[in-house]
């Protein structure tokens, strides 16, 4: 790959040929801006004035053939390419570590239309989460997806990074709502996939670019199945004598047909020091929060009053519905000051999935791995299991050190190797819907295998100069 000299003699100009001079940005405080997403080790770098990784040169394209006349542009010049979103990822895939060229998505703000007859929405990649969601909601419709990140993440960061939002137990998670993408590929053309992903013949390429995280292409649009929004929304807070009940109860519930929208169940530590400090209200044990919606009352009540006697029979008890209720008004503040950790504090989210036959033996894992182990250096460990299926369920296990000493980022790599390791001889699976990124990427062969080496042909195959997210998702 050439020099950064070189792509800023010869790459800017000729990003300028296609674009435009305003759509082409290289002055130091624009870069800048583009040096950091979430992931804990690039805050803290650029914080010290190091950055993990910052663009030679930034573009911001207006229409989806300008994304491929991008590509095009790249490749000629083999310069690395980074696709920017919201910037609100947590594992450093946006990160351009290689220098090169960041593709600013942003400008890509169109919703193309709204299909209230197939209720689908087929939205540009750069379109705002919260943008997004409001318009539907003029129309009576939903995305069903919410994550915790709408504020600042674009539909393009939904599907590239494979995201899951709260109300995933009830309607499944973005790969579930995604119809079909139009992606830019390297060499620079558009590929629209089959509109209708796991009912036409052969394999389903859709699901092939869901969870690439730039990496294979640049997703440029996104057709996605919406909802009505419920006519009913009703909350329950419960108490449980034990986690093990609280899966029993929720494992059970699940099997038999009913649907939550949201099962949010905190261990005892979760719901002292998470729970409650955003309720506002003393609370301990195991306590979950559950959410029941729909369009008819009667169908409600009913998957409401199931589930909960589904409780009461592992011991359960029902306390005031009011508490699930604010959790619900307040569920975006777990992830803004005061209740989000700040520097020189070291904290992430080590989130898993597992079978219900193992979940249990992986919780255990964490608290050996993360909690106990470094209790001496002060980590907290604040567990919930906020994800559900009819076959498992997901812990977001966030961890906590408010000061990291003197070498902060050798403890947070430390606390990350122990805990997946320690997960993954478990039986669980790394990362239920946070990506991949620079984080995990060096336990993807751990957890895939042989099979690692089919994506990196798949990779090799679309991308043979290896420019796309280049150091990302282990390829």
């Amino acid at each position: 790959m050439k020099s950064s000299v070189t792509q800023l003699v010869e790459l800017a100009p000729a990003l300028e040929a296609v674009l435009g001079a305003d759509a082409v940005l290289t002055e130091d405080a624009q870069l800048d801006a583009y040096t950091a997403d979430t992931y804990w080790p690039a805050i803290h770098a650029r914080a010290a004035g190091t950055p993990l990784g910052r663009p030679d040169v930034v573009a911001v394209p207006r229409r989806e053939e300008d994304v491929a006349s991008i590509l095009r542009v790249a490749s000629e010049h083999r310069v690395p390419v980074v696709a920017w979103g919201g910037g609100s990822g947590t594992q450093g895939g946006a990160v351009a570590i290689n220098g090169g060229l960041v593709v600013d998505l942003r400008g890509l703000d169109t919703i193309v239309e709204i299909d209230d007859v197939s209720m689908t929405v087929t939205a540009q990649a750069g379109v705002n989460g919260n943008v997004l969601e409001r318009t539907l909601n003029a129309r009576g419709l939903m995305l069903p997806h919410y994550p915790a990140s709408s504020e600042w993440a674009t539909v393009g960061g939904y599907v590239a990074a494979r995201g899951s939002g709260v109300l995933s137990t009830r309607y499944g998670k973005i790969e579930d709502l995604v119809l079909g993408l139009r992606v830019a590929l390297p060499n620079g053309t558009l590929f629209d996939s089959v509109p209708a992903p796991r009912h036409a013949v052969g394999p389903d390429l859709t699901q092939l670019f869901i969870g690439s995280e730039g990496t294979l292409g640049i997703i440029t649009r996104a057709t996605l199945e919406v909802v009505p929004l419920p006519a009913e929304r009703s909350f329950v807070t419960l108490h449980f004598p034990s986690v093990e009940a609280g899966v029993t109860a929720f494992r059970t519930a699940l099997a038999r047909g009913n649907r939550p929208s949201v099962i949010r169940m905190y261990d005892e530590e979760g719901t002292r020091r998470t729970l409650s400090p955003v309720l506002g209200v003393p609370l301990d044990g195991v306590m979950a929060i559950v959410v029941f919606e729909g369009g008819e009352g009667r169908l409600v009540a009913a998957e409401r009053a199931a589930t909960i006697e589904l409780a009461r029979t592992e011991g359960a008890r029902e306390l005031d519905p009011a508490l699930a209720e604010t959790w619900w008004d307040r569920r975006y503040d777990f992830y803004k000051p005061p209740h989000h950790p700040e520097l020189p504090a070291i904290w992430g989210t080590i989130d898993v999935v597992a079978s219900y036959a193992r979940i249990h033996a992986v919780h255990q894992a964490l608290k050996t791995a993360v909690r106990d182990r470094y209790a001496p250096e002060g980590l907290q460990l604040r567990m919930h299991f906020s994800h559900w299926y009819r076959w498992g369920t997901m812990i977001y296990a966030r961890f906590l050190i408010p000061d990291g000493g003197a070498d902060p980022l050798a403890l947070h790599d430390r606390i990350w190797a122990d805990g997946v390791t320690a997960v993954l001889a478990a039986g669980g699976v790394m990362n239920d819907h946070h990506g991949v990124g620079l984080k995990l990427a060096p336990f993807m062969p751990a957890q895939h295998g042989p099979g690692l080496q089919a994506l990196r042909s798949v990779k090799s195959a679309l991308d043979p100069l290896g420019i796309m997210n280049p150091g990302k998702l282990g390829l």
